[in-house]
């Protein structure tokens, strides 16, 4: 038991180090590194910034924050310090509640399996559900946080290593809905944040990362350039993860530890 034990950890600990080299190399070699916060403290983003620039990469990162949660406005002197730019995916109607649905079911002690069916729901069904939840939960299963209010991201608008980008309306699961409703969605979010800052958004990121190429090819017709996050791994609050990466060789290089795992997400 003990020799087999000891060859296991050996194993992990060759795996690990080989996942390093390999995604280093990657990195290196020109491949884009796509990394997805959602909220986590400051110091943690700086951890992984500082990882990566020991690693001599830093430049192959595309950092986005997606939801738009209040954590955001302490990265801003981490991004001013490394020169990273992030785009920052707001889905309106969830910023003009305070709160993206999925978080507030929780907070308000919805089990997982039935919050999940509401993917299938509408924005005002969604709603309604919520509205006739009386549970609570527990503050240590999961820590409540806000998002940034309407303001605050109007100001971040203005900051040039940051650009707002739509994520819906309601932060709704696209492959659950009718395809015109969704389209209605991104095109609402689209008018709200080009009246909030000016600017139309180029990109669409989906909520959950549940797009498919039907979508994408009416977003596309649209002007926007659709965008994926992929689950890599479980952290224990929420059952999520805080940074999420669309490729395969990311998410195995952070399971294995090449780079920190840190905070949660929805």
């Amino acid at each position: 038991m003990v020799r087999r034990l000891t060859g296991w950890l050996v194993a992990i600990a060759y795996a690990m180090a080989g996942a390093r080299r390999r995604v280093v190399r990657m990195l290196r070699a020109g491949a884009s590194l796509p990394v997805v916060v959602h909220a986590m403290p400051a110091w943690q983003l700086e951890k992984t910034l500082a990882w990566l620039k020991a690693k001599g990469v830093l430049d192959r990162l595309w950092l986005t924050f997606d939801d738009g949660w209040s954590q955001v406005k302490d990265y801003v002197p981490i991004l001013e310090k490394y020169g990273v730019k992030a785009k920052l995916f707001i889905a309106p109607g969830e910023t003009m509640r305070g709160n993206v649905w999925t978080h507030a079911a929780i907070m308000t002690g919805v089990p997982a399996p039935i919050w999940r069916s509401w993917y299938n729901l509408s924005e005002a069904e969604r709603y309604r559900m919520l509205e006739t939840v009386h549970e609570t939960i527990s503050a240590s299963a999961c820590t409540a946080r806000s998002l940034l209010t309407k303001d605050e991201v109007i100001s971040l608008s203005k900051h040039p290593l940051i650009s707002i980008e739509n994520h819906t309306w309601s932060h709704l699961s696209a492959t659950h809905r009718p395809v015109d409703e969704v389209l209605d969605e991104i095109r609402r979010a689209q008018m709200e944040l080009i009246i909030w800052t000016g600017r139309a958004p180029e990109y669409v990121a989906w909520p959950f990362g549940r797009g498919n190429k039907e979508l994408d090819v009416r977003v596309k017709e649209l002007g926007l350039t659709p965008v994926y996050t992929r689950q890599g791994y479980d952290a224990p609050c929420c059952r999520n993860m805080a940074i999420e990466g669309v490729s395969f060789q990311e998410n195995l290089g952070r399971v294995l530890d090449a780079w920190p795992k840190v905070g949660e997400t929805l």
